[in-house]
């Protein structure tokens, strides 16, 4: 089971440029009380992955706080999953101005505070 990227920066770069495709990038945080961590960081890992989805993300005891690059053509399908898990529905989103991706690998890590 694929959990974490194995490419070097080069390649992931390479990547990035073939899959040239309009992204949104965006933050959001939530202060909630998580259980099972280590669980849901390998479902959202895997979920994510799958959608294409680029950038850092800490989830802990007490919250998750994430800044990401999603496809524009599955922005609704990404949000659609992030607020059928209870915990998350309803997260404010802060969405970046600029265009492109300032990410080149996705990162979820289980941190002991999400600040």
């Amino acid at each position: 089971m694929k959990l974490c990227n194995k490419k070097n920066r080069q390649q992931l770069l390479i990547d990035l440029e073939k899959n040239n495709v309009p992204r949104k990038t965006c933050s959001f945080y939530k202060y909630v009380e998580l259980k099972d961590i280590k669980s849901l960081r390998n479902e959202l890992y895997l979920e994510w992955d799958k959608l294409n989805i680029l950038g850092r993300v800490y989830i802990a005891n007490e919250g998750i706080n994430a800044q990401i690059s999603v496809p524009e053509d599955i922005w609704e399908q990404f949000v659609e999953k992030l607020y059928s898990r209870p915990k998350f529905k309803d997260i404010p989103f802060k969405l970046a101005v600029e265009e492109g991706s300032p990410f080149i690998k996705l990162i979820v890590k289980i941190k002991k505070e999400i600040v």
